[in-house]
Formats: structure tokens, sequence, C-alpha cells
């Protein structure tokens, strides 16, 4: 009988091949990682802008929101003294109604009317009393 040969050559030939296709596959992965590691670092300053602007229109929209609710107040208060100085002004116009009926009739009065005589005043002096009640709290 004859012996069988086994290809030896085939199962080197295999095994060197997969080694070059491991070997291959962990340099191309290490320059990726290389890659992905320089990508990322040359992001990282946009990232943080990106943050920093985030952050800064987070900011604005609060200070937006608290001038809206200032406004607000402040529109609120105006409507209020509006209505008071309606008030005010309807007030101003009946005294000056009044004002002008009074002037109408201090118009009509004579520039002097004759006054009564005053008499003579006579002064009279309170005799002086010394005497004291419990009223006071004096005994």
């Amino acid at each position: 009988m004859t012996e069988r040969r086994q290809p030896l050559h085939l199962a080197v030939a295999l095994g060197v091949s997969a080694g070059v296709y491991a070997a291959s596959l962990a340099a191309v992965s290490g320059l990726q990682a290389d890659q992905e590691a320089s990508l990322a670092a040359d992001r990282a300053p946009a990232l943080d802008a990106l943050a920093s602007l985030r952050a800064s229109n987070d900011r604005l929209a609060a200070e937006v929101d608290r001038a809206s609710g200032a406004y607000q107040l402040a529109g609120d208060g105006y409507h209020k003294v509006v209505g008071t100085l309606e008030g005010v002004d309807a007030g101003l116009g009946r005294l000056a109604s009044t004002v002008a009926a009074l002037e109408g009739v201090a118009v009509r009065l004579p520039a002097s009317a004759p006054l009564p005589a005053v008499g003579s005043v006579r002064t009279v002096t309170v005799p002086t009393v010394h005497a004291t009640t419990g009223a006071s709290g004096a005994s």
C-alpha cells in the first residue's frame, strides 16, 4: 500500500495567508483607530464651541423670558395707570366746570359790599382757682 502524502504545503500556505490577513486587518484597524482619534481631536474645539453656543442660547432664552415677564408687568401697570388717569381726567373736567360756574358767579358780585360795624371788644379776666379733683389722679 502506498502511503498517502499529506499536502503540507497547502496547510502552510493557508496558515500563512490567514496570518497575513489577520496582520493586515490589525494594521487597518490600527490606522482607522488613529484616524478616528485624530478626527475626534480635530472636532473637539467645534464640539466645545457648540456646547458653549448651546449654553449661551439657553441663557439668552432665559433672559428673553425674564424680559417678557417684566414687559408684561409694565404693560399691566400702564393699563392700571391709564384707567386711573381717565378717572383723574374726568374729575378735572368736573372741577373745570365748577370753577367756570364760580367765576361766572364771582363776576356778578359787586366789587365791594358794606360790612357791619364792629363794636368795642371788652376783655374779661378769669379768677384763679386752687381746687383739685380726683380725676387727674392727684390726692
